[in-house]
């Protein structure tokens, strides 16, 4: 499904009696050209406390998207440069912030994939509290650790590995109806010109 909108996916979710899966509209990337897919290392943040974000990227696997939940509190910083430099040597595959990042341009330079609720030049607060690699609400959808993450220019959804099949089958359709759809009315706008 990575080369599918997550719009589309958003789209089989809902299909499937699962509108829950889709991240509210705050979490969006830091530069519309971004993506992100892998599977999530959730982890929790107390508002502003970087610490958690540290860990994660100690615990990170290749290929794992970091998902942190930080409240939705923007008001200082949970990620940043060092962190995306840090996790791209990880092999992250990127990072979804339920709270605020900085340091955009050099971010978007990197070509790390982030996304966040917000953007400050608030610094963080340090301190040691959080936790890695549990069950987590980030911009407002439970995420497990596992569960695959899709997201682009649109924003985030979420989908556990036990849906990814039918989610997978589901997409394919939709795009398929709507690509004919979008055919025939191009040839009815052609036929007015």
């Amino acid at each position: 499904m990575r080369d599918f909108s997550t719009a589309t996916i958003s789209d089989a979710l809902f299909r499937m009696g699962h509108k829950d899966r889709t991240m509210a509209s705050r979490i969006k990337p830091v530069h519309p050209e971004m993506r992100v897919f892998g599977p999530a290392l959730p982890v929790h943040a107390y508002p502003g406390g970087t610490h958690a974000s540290s860990r994660a990227i100690e615990e990170v696997q290749p290929g794992e998207v970091i998902v942190i939940d930080g409240g939705g509190f923007t008001e200082a910083v949970l990620w940043g440069e060092i962190f995306s430099h840090m996790a791209a040597v990880a092999g992250c595959a990127g990072a979804v912030i339920d709270g605020a990042v900085r340091d955009v341009e050099s971010v978007v330079e990197l070509g790390f994939p982030l996304f966040a609720a917000g953007i400050t030049p608030a610094a963080g607060t340090g301190d040691r509290l959080g936790e890695v690699g549990i069950s987590v609400s980030c911009g407002g959808v439970v995420v497990n650790p596992g569960d695959f993450i899709y997201g682009d220019r649109l924003g985030v959804v979420v989908v556990p590995p036990d849906m990814a099949p039918e989610a997978l089958e589901r997409s394919r359709e939709i795009v398929e109806k709507e690509e004919r759809m979008l055919s025939e009315l191009r040839a009815r706008l052609r036929e007015r010109m």
